[in-house]
This record gives C-alpha cells, structure tokens and sequence, in this order.
C-alpha cells in the first residue's frame, strides 16, 4: 500500500513539474523598457565684457560715404554686456540658439574734447555651432551666428547741437568657447566672441555717424539641458 501510495505522489508530482516548464515555455519574457526620448532643447543665461576696437566717428553731420570729417583719436569704451536664450541639439555634435542681449553705455570721446556721448545696444543673434569633441566633462566648440544691433545714441553734450538718436543694423559674429558639464543638464559655458555691430547714426540735421563697431567679447555663462524632460 505504502510502495502504490508513494508512486502516485511520484506521478502527481511529475505531472505538476512537467506542466510548469511547459508553462514556463509558454509564456514570452516581458518586453524590454522603451527608450526615453531625449528633448533637444536649452537654455542659456550669459554675460561678459566687450572690448571695443576703435571706430570711425563723423561728427559734423556728414555721413562718412558722403566725406564727412572724422573724429581726431577718437575712443568708444569698453563695456559690459548681458544676454540670453534658447537652443536645440540638431545633431549629436551640431546645436543652434537664438539670444537676445544688452550691451550698457559706453562712453564715445575723442582727444580734444570734442566729443561726449553715449553708445548702448540691444542685439540678436541667430547662432550655429560645432562641438568639436568631449573629453570627460569637457567639450570646446566654434561657432559663429548672423543678427541685428539696434544702436541708441544718447547723452550727447559735444558736439554742441546734435540731438541723440538710434537705429538698427545688420551684425555677426565668429565664436569659440569651451564648455563643462557641472550636472548631467548644466553646463558652465566660457566663450571668445568677435562681434561686428555694424553702424549707429543719430540722423538729423547735423547728426553723428559710429562706423565699424566691432569688439573682443569675454563671455561666461550657464546652459541648461532639457534632455529628460
């Protein structure tokens, strides 16, 4: 009785295990987590110090095209500058931005006190650039970008009898820069700019004419990542 019950558990048992591995045959593995996609879009905040190269200024109400007279030793200031804006990743090493800026005051003079005034900008840049590779957290880049410069001329006390104004003009600029992961979305961005902010002129009757407006940027600054978002 005993030999006949233990068979039948033998039985039972092997029925049972052969019908879990059939089972396990059966059913498929769950399938694998789909990749997250990654946004392409950032955000930057920058600012930095412009240093300017020296223009050429007509003062006396003659556009330079048309022989008006220059400054003698003119001098535009060096200034400092702030910006910001928006960016996406179009290929893995190909990004681009827009990003508007203020460049403050800076004072315009020349060597015999003829000349008092002040030059302010706001701009804007389409820009494009190259990282040209990653090194840990390191990655440097070139870049260059296309835009406008909207000149304001104010605070005009020499020459006697011309009045400030403003006006808007074609800019560009050539980049380099590096940048440094601090997180896996921030990154600390430090950057060479040359920038060409073309003309600023006063109009009116006399007017003031600031050609060649070009400048060596120092720029530093932080660009956030969306990638997980």
């Amino acid at each position: 009785m005993t030999i006949r019950k233990n068979t039948l558990l033998g039985t039972v048992a092997a029925v049972l295990l052969s019908s879990g591995q059939a089972l396990a045959v059966d059913i498929p593995p769950p399938p694998p987590p789909e990749p997250v996609a990654e946004s392409c879009f950032y955000a930057r905040i920058d600012g930095g110090y412009s240093f300017h190269q020296t223009p050429d200024i007509y003062k006396n109400g003659a556009a330079p095209w048309a022989g008006g007279s220059q400054a003698t030793d003119e001098e535009l200031d060096d200034t400092w500058f702030i910006e910001g804006g928006v960016g996406c990743y179009v290929f893995e090493s190909f990004r681009i931005d827009a990003t508007l800026g203020y460049r403050h005051d800076a004072d315009m003079e020349e060597a015999f006190g003829g000349l008092d005034a002040d030059l302010s900008t706001v701009f804007g840049f389409v820009n494009g650039y190259y990282d040209i590779f990653t090194w840990g957290r390191v990655t440097p880049y070139v870049g260059g970008g296309v835009g406008f410069a909207h000149h304001d001329i104010d605070n005009v006390n020499l020459p006697a009898g011309i009045s400030g104004g403003s006006n808007t003009d074609f800019a560009w600029n050539l980049q380099a820069g590096v940048a440094v992961d601090i997180t896996y979305n921030l990154a600390l961005d430090v950057g060479y700019r040359y920038a060409d902010f073309g003309r600023a002129e006063t109009g009116g009757t006399p007017g003031m004419f600031v050609d060649d407006i070009t400048s060596h940027d120092i720029r530093i600054g932080l660009r956030y990542s969306f990638r997980d978002w």
